[in-house]
């Protein structure tokens, strides 16, 4: 399963639809019940959003209380047993006859995703759960995603990645856990 930001971000966030099951996923990769991808972009999500949605008390040192969130965040995801999703190599695209643009292979991917509407960060996320799915020594067998864009469109990108998009409640039904 390849795991987006939104599902691991919605354990921090009592509120959020999927806030149960994102527990129940994270409980699951915690214990090496199911095995999870992630994009190395998650990280760097799940960093941002916490250093602007930290919890902050009255008379704190802003600064070293996001400090210290990011740490936690950090801290928690190294005990989710994640694994990155991470394609070497660089792609040259080709603007014209006498100008190409090098660019890293995930941004490749993402690039070659451009035509389905998704945001940018998301097209970071489609692209890994993409090349993960091409590899032969990934078990990945689903993406699973909370974000509205995704999954109104599954259909139609599960085609373009090779295995289903699904929401965390559709997962963690799925899986029984």
């Amino acid at each position: 399963m390849l795991c987006d930001t939104n599902v691991l971000i919605a354990q921090y966030k009592p509120t959020d639809l999927f806030y149960h099951e994102s527990l129940a996923v994270t409980k699951a990769l915690k214990e090496g019940e199911i095995t999870g991808y992630t994009s190395p972009l998650t990280l760097i999500e799940s960093c941002s959003f916490m250093s602007r949605n930290f919890p902050q008390r009255k008379g704190e040192d802003a600064e070293e209380m996001i400090k210290l969130t990011i740490a936690k965040v950090i801290k928690d995801f190294s005990k989710l047993r994640l694994r990155f999703a991470d394609p070497t190599g660089d792609y040259s695209f080709s603007l014209n006859s006498s100008q190409e643009v090098r660019m890293p292979a995930l941004f490749h991917q993402a690039f070659a995703l451009t035509t389905t509407g998704l945001r940018t960060l998301d097209l970071f996320h489609l692209a890994a759960a993409k090349y993960l799915s091409m590899m032969t020594d990934s078990d990945l067998g689903a993406f699973v995603t909370g974000d509205s864009d995704f999954l109104y469109k599954k259909k139609e990108l599960s085609k373009l990645i090779g295995v289903p998009i699904l929401s965390p409640k559709e997962y963690v039904e799925g899986l029984g856990i």
